[in-house]
């Protein structure tokens, strides 16, 4: 016999599942409560126990869009030590993973214009900040004062947010995600060079 807990795990993946491809199909403009509902075959009271607007529901789907990338870039990420270019590397997976068609709209476009900064920025500070501070304490001198170890992750972290969200909203997202790419790796140089 299946839990109620086992039901609702069941109707909230359901709802997430179909508003995620819903509204990578359309937008998130161009998406109802009732377009979820019915491709999830769940009651619209059954959206408004999980989800309390569509929003809400935006929400949840870039956090799942984030978290999915974070899991991707960990297991692609090398045996310690780490090295400048692997956190590069890293930065440019990031960059290519959210600008991906399949992620790009909701990721870089919608999450941010409908959620607004602060909260993007929550959702991607959640999946992205300890693993980028990580990756720093790992590649900076020995004995780094902590306070510019902050700086520094701060500083990189808006620089891969600014970079995401012009790749999203460039004309040719393929092209241009190289570019800022080449672009972090020389601030990344410079944040980790002895005289950075």
């Amino acid at each position: 016999m299946v839990s109620q807990r086992e039901r609702s795990e069941r109707t909230i993946a359901a709802i997430l599942e179909a508003g995620r491809a819903l509204m990578l199909e359309a937008g998130y403009a161009g998406v109802t409560v009732d377009d979820v509902t019915a491709r999830a075959r769940v009651a619209k009271g059954a959206f408004y126990h999980h989800f309390s607007s569509k929003q809400a529901l935006l929400d949840a789907v870039v956090d799942q869009l984030q978290g999915e990338i974070a899991d991707e870039l960990r297991a692609d990420r090398r045996p310690e030590p780490l090295s400048s270019d692997d956190l590069a590397a890293a930065l440019e997976g990031y960059l290519r993973r959210a600008a991906h068609p399949t992620r790009r709209r909701l990721v870089l476009v919608d999450g941010p214009n409908v959620l607004g900064w602060e909260r993007w920025r929550e959702i991607d500070d959640a999946h992205f900040a300890g693993m980028t501070r990580a990756a720093l304490e790992a590649i900076l001198p020995v004995g780094t004062d902590q306070e510019r170890v902050s700086a520094a992750t701060r500083l990189l972290l808006g620089a891969v947010m600014e970079a995401a969200l012009a790749i999203g909203r460039a004309p040719d997202p393929d092209r241009a995600a190289p570019r800022y790419g080449e672009v972090l790796r020389d601030l990344l140089s410079g944040l980790t060079s002895p005289s950075g």
